[in-house]
């Protein structure tokens, strides 16, 4: 992964996109539900891919929260401050935050999420790779060479992993899985602002009912069966 993020790191990202030579992709967006793993899920399946594969050029990657990133070194901001952009929604906050910054950018969250855009964009384009959340299934859905994986589970298993997981009371974790998808699913949406039925998974996996090896294998099937592999 860090071969590809210096790449990414040490290109600019331009306004528009251009088109890759050839077909882009192939790419592989994992949408999930608090509770559902996503770092550990992507990675794993990215050395599955590897080692299913003979001598993949380029080596399949996966991206996660290195998108923010690469986007707020576009706009020469802080990691951090723009991850608390793209939660806020108390414009006052917003503010304060912006009037913060140690550098004399003003760059408001519209800005913030275009720049994520082009670059979840630009990475899916090149291809070989799996990219985890960050509105990437909205950004991605007309790259024909892609699979759009979601998984979820039932309410009182995302409370039981997260009491798991951060040791904290059933009532906290509650309070986590609720404001944290639905965090995620306005992230989402406001990539389809203007096409709010476009967004289609390609499959749905219920992470209460199948382990991760087996939904793993299952992703791996579709992707050979879609010629992404």
């Amino acid at each position: 992964m860090d071969n590809l993020l210096l790449k990414y790191m040490n290109e600019r990202i331009r306004t528009e996109t251009k088109k890759a030579v050839g077909l882009p992709g192939p790419v592989i967006t994992v949408s999930r539900e608090c509770g559902c793993s996503g770092r550990l899920f992507a990675e794993r399946l990215t050395e599955r891919i590897n080692s299913k594969i003979t001598n993949p050029t380029p080596k399949w990657k996966w991206v996660n929260k290195e998108i923010l990133c690469l986007a707020s070194k576009e706009l020469k901001l802080n990691p951090n401050q723009v991850k608390s952009l793209l939660k806020t929604e108390d414009r006052n906050f917003l503010d304060e935050i912006v009037s913060s910054f140690t550098v004399k950018y003003y760059a408001p969250d519209a800005k913030i999420k275009r720049a994520i855009k082009e670059v979840v964009r630009h990475i899916a384009i090149q291809g070989n790779v799996v990219i985890i959340g960050r509105g990437s299934e909205a950004l991605t859905q007309d790259i024909q060479r892609s699979l759009h994986v979601k998984l979820y589970a039932p309410l009182s298993w995302k409370i039981e992993t997260i009491c798991s997981r951060n040791k904290i009371s059933a009532e906290e974790a509650k309070k986590v899985v609720i404001e944290t998808d639905k965090r995620r699913l306005k992230f989402v949406e406001d990539y389809l602002a203007k096409e709010p039925n476009k967004l289609v998974y390609d499959i749905d996996f219920n992470c209460a009912k199948f382990s991760q090896d087996e939904i793993i294998e299952i992703i791996l099937k579709v992707a050979e069966i879609k010629s992404l592999l």
